[in-house]
């Protein structure tokens, strides 16, 4: 189905809002069914994982030395594995929403979103690497200007907030960049940050505004299946100290976190799309694409 949008265009602040809005709303049903297709395995793997440490781990007693060394390393294992998930979800999220500004249409499935993240596995990895090494470099600057901004009375955490997302936003374009082949890895970053600078508050507030709306609905749909599963477990077993010694105690925190991971992996995913939305913004700011699109379609009509 074609799908009515405009990606390469000039937005201001709100219109970055608005046009996440609009493009949601046109392919929600669709992205849902493409990605959830694909999430299967991965979270069912996830689900192993959390309920095979909560299997290892005695959660009610104290814990001895060698417990302790237990917990930390299937810790680590579960931590591990939900930055693996998130990254692949996020890789083929990217992937969806080329494949949507390309197609201009939703004339495509779950298996072309993951060949696209296959065919293009390299560049990820090679970029994983270029991030590391950038994060390495700013980590510290980044670090103290959050400590300072966490000092300033009521807009403090606002401003962390947004200095967060930029981030995000800045290695976001830089990656996009770097795979749709604008510049090579290693200039990404300085290529992107020069597309990012006139404007870096609008498109900063634009993406935390989407994400922190996010956030909060994470955070309801999260609570309420909590304290629902809370208030069913409290009336047939009971919170005592052997509650999650118990299969079902133990199943409930697993299927609990799974669905919290989830959630997250949901909101990671649909923040593709409001990056997405700005990186097209910057590229027809500095390339000017879409002049050559209107100027087929003025002389297209001409001809008719």
């Amino acid at each position: 189905m074609e799908i009515d949008f405009d990606f390469q265009r000039e937005r201001k602040l709100g219109e970055i809002v608005q046009d996440f809005i609009n493009l949601l709303r046109l392919v929600l049903r669709h992205f849902f069914q493409t990605i959830f297709k694909l999430a299967v395995i991965p979270l069912c793997c996830m689900l192993v994982l959390i309920y095979y440490g909560t299997t290892r781990i005695n959660l009610s007693a104290a814990t001895g030395f060698s417990q302790s060394l237990d917990l930390i390393g299937i810790a680590m294992s579960v931590f591990l594995g939900l930055i693996l998930v998130s990254m692949v979800f996020f890789g083929l999220a990217i992937e969806y929403f080329i494949l949507l500004k390309n197609s201009r249409s939703t004339d495509f499935d779950s298996r072309d979103v993951w060949q696209a993240f296959v065919q293009h596995l390299s560049k990820y990895l090679t970029f994983l690497v270029v991030a590391i090494v950038a994060l390495f470099i700013l980590v510290i600057p980044i670090a103290v200007t959050m400590l300072i901004l966490a000092f300033i009375p009521l807009v403090g955490s606002f401003a962390i907030g947004i200095l967060g997302t930029f981030v995000g936003v800045w290695f976001f374009c830089a990656f996009l960049l770097y795979r749709e082949e604008y510049v090579d890895a290693g200039g990404s970053l300085q290529k992107a940050f020069s597309m990012l600078r006139k404007k870096i508050i609008d498109y900063s507030v634009a993406a935390y505004v989407v994400s922190f709306v996010f956030q909060v609905l994470m955070l309801m749909l999260s609570l309420m299946p909590a304290l629902i599963l809370g208030i069913v477990a409290y009336n047939t077993i009971g919170f005592d100290d052997n509650f999650f010694e118990s299969p079902f105690g133990r199943m409930l925190v697993s299927f609990g976190a799974t669905l919290v991971v989830l959630l997250y992996i949901v909101y990671y995913m649909f923040s593709v799309l409001v990056y997405g939305i700005i990186y097209e913004t910057i590229k027809e700011i500095a390339f000017g694409e879409n002049i050559y699109e209107k100027i087929g379609r003025i002389g297209g009509q001409h001809n008719v």
